[in-house]
């Protein structure tokens, strides 16, 4: 089984024009979901699902603002 390591940013008081710049921010590092990440909207927050935990942690860094 694949362990996955999760990034969780809360949908409060966030517009359409920023989560369309935080997932291009993720999409021009990790490239387009599939092998490296998934993303998974919940009714709260979205979720980012990465395979390696050094991935899981760039992008920490990459959306540290946003977190």
């Amino acid at each position: 089984m694949v362990k996955e390591h999760k990034i969780r940013i809360d949908w409060a008081g966030q517009d359409g024009h920023w989560w369309n710049e935080t997932c291009i921010s993720v999409i021009e590092v990790f490239g387009l979901p599939g092998d490296r990440f998934s993303w998974h909207p919940h009714h709260d927050y979205m979720e980012f699902s990465f395979t390696k935990k050094k991935d899981a942690e760039l992008c920490q860094i990459l959306l540290s603002e946003k977190l």
